[in-house]
C-alpha cells in the first residue's frame, strides 16, 4: 500500500520532516517536495531510468545526484551527478559515500531512499536497522526532507519501524 502523500506549496513539508512510504515505485514522485536538490540513494534505480523519471515528473536531472547501491559498476554520462557506486554487502562505505554527498545539500533539499529491502538481501537486520537510525538522523539533523520507500512485503520489523518512530516525531501513517 503507498502513503498518498499531496504534496504543493500549501502543505509542503517542514525541514527536517521525514517520510516513509510503502510503494513498490522506486522513484515516489508524489511523495517528493520541490526542492533544489536531491539525493537519491537507490538500489533499484540505474541513472538513465532516474533521469527518465525526473524529467517526467518535472525534476531538473541536473539537480540530482545518485549514490547507486549495486552490485557491478555502472557506465553512465548524463545530467544525473553520480556519487558512486557501492556495492549493497558494503553498508560502511554506502554511509561513507552518503555522508560525502550529504555535504552538498542545503536545508530543505530532499534525500530519497529505497534500498533497506536489498540491504537485508546482503546485510544482517540489525546491522541494516543501524543503518537507516543513521540515515534518519542525518538527515533530520540537517533539517532534509527525507523520503524513505520501502516495497511492500519487505518486512519491516520492530526494529526498523522503532528506529523511523525514535527519529520521526509523527509515526509513519503507511503501516
Amino acid at each position: 500500500m503507498a502513503l498518498d502523500v499531496d504534496v504543493n506549496a500549501t502543505n509542503a513539508p517542514a525541514p527536517g520532516e521525514q517520510t516513509l512510504v510503502r510503494t513498490a515505485d522506486p522513484f515516489p514522485a508524489a511523495a517528493l517536495p520541490r526542492t533544489d536538490r536531491l539525493l537519491v540513494v537507490s538500489a533499484r534505480l540505474h541513472p538513465q531510468r532516474l533521469e527518465r523519471l525526473l524529467r517526467e515528473s518535472g525534476f531538473d536531472p541536473a539537480s540530482a545526484t545518485l549514490l547507486s547501491v549495486w552490485p557491478v559498476e555502472l557506465d553512465y554520462d548524463g545530467p544525473v551527478t553520480l556519487s558512486g557506486v557501492v556495492h549493497p554487502g558494503d553498508v560502511t562505505g554506502v554511509g561513507m559515500r552518503l555522508v560525502d554527498a550529504l555535504s552538498t545539500l542545503s536545508e530543505g533539499d530532499c534525500v530519497v531512499t529505497d534500498a533497506l529491502g536489498v540491504l537485508e538481501m546482503y546485510c544482517e537486520p540489525d546491522i541494516v536497522s543501524r543503518f537507516f537510525s543513521a540515515v534518519l538522523q542525518k538527515t533530520a539533523g540537517r533539517r532534509l526532507h527525507g523520503v524513505h520507500a520501502v516495497q511492500p512485503g519487505v518486512a519491516v520489523d520492530g526494529a526498523l519501524k522503532a528506529q523511523f518512530d525514535r527519529v520521526v516525531d509523527e509515526p509513519a501513517r503507511s503501516f
